[in-house]
């Protein structure tokens, strides 16, 4: 199986072996979650909740076009938000699922802290990627690594929502979500197909599914047939970080 150099890779292991490091779909999962200014609010814990909370809002109208998403997704000053991610490997009958928080302050700083089923932290701050765990730590340079350099140019494109650029990786396609009175509700999907290698030969596509300018759930189908799904929830879409919090959440453990 191709990999994405030592960090971005996918363990084979049994379901009772440590949780793998990160994934190609990890990867792809944690820098595509900061192209949305927005995600859907955590949902009520149960009926009685539920049915105290307000009254709904209007559904936000789906975007016309790429380009009135692309220029939405552009705004964002910097982000916080929690996340779910669930890993269906073909030769395992249950999802590898991990929980934790990601952070993003522009330009160029990411941060995903894994907090289940194991601690882990995973720093993007420019053209360095640094992974760490219990087990130690690792560090790449994006620039020796094409597949892992075309994901983070994905990223920064679709930040500054440039259309020639992603469209240059990418073959896209925004369409109102299938079944029901879809346009009025507001809820869209958004196709990418990588088209340049050597990504088209690692992932399948990817979908990101939404309502109005939100970003509910990502979809990473790699080539192979594996395939993982992301939700994200608890967005703060406003979040400045401090130079205290910048030391706190965009280092890795021990640095």
């Amino acid at each position: 199986m191709a990999r994405v150099g030592r960090v971005c890779r996918v363990s084979r292991a049994s379901p009772a072996s440590p949780a793998p490091r990160i994934s190609r779909a990890a990867f792809v999962a944690a820098c595509l979650f900061l192209l949305s200014p927005a995600a859907a609010a955590k949902p009520a814990a149960d009926a009685k909740l539920a049915a105290k909370a307000a009254p709904a809002k209007p559904a936000a109208a789906a975007p016309a076009d790429v380009d009135a998403l692309l220029a939405g997704l552009s705004k964002a000053p910097g982000l916080y938000a929690r996340f779910r991610e669930e890993k269906h490997i073909t030769l395992l009958q249950a999802p590898l699922v991990s929980e934790g928080s990601l952070y993003f302050a522009p330009p160029s700083r990411f941060a995903r802290h894994t907090d289940k089923p194991i601690k882990s932290v995973m720093i993007i701050d420019g053209n360095q990627l640094q992974f760490g765990s219990a087990d130690g730590q690792e560090s790449m340079n994006l620039g020796t690594n094409p597949v892992a350099r075309l994901f983070a140019d994905a990223f920064v494109m679709l930040l500054s929502g440039n259309r020639a650029g992603l469209e240059k990786i990418f073959k896209m396609q925004l369409t109102p979500k299938t079944g029901g009175a879809a346009g009025a509700t507001g809820d869209w999907k958004l196709v990418l197909t990588p088209r340049v290698a050597p990504m088209d030969k690692l992932i399948k596509e990817l979908e990101l599914r939404g309502r109005g300018l939100n970003l509910n759930e990502l979809d990473v189908r790699e080539a192979n047939g594996d395939w993982t799904r992301t939700s994200f929830t608890d967005v703060d879409l406003n979040r400045r970080y401090s130079a205290a919090e910048q030391t706190k959440f965009f280092k890795l453990p021990g640095k």
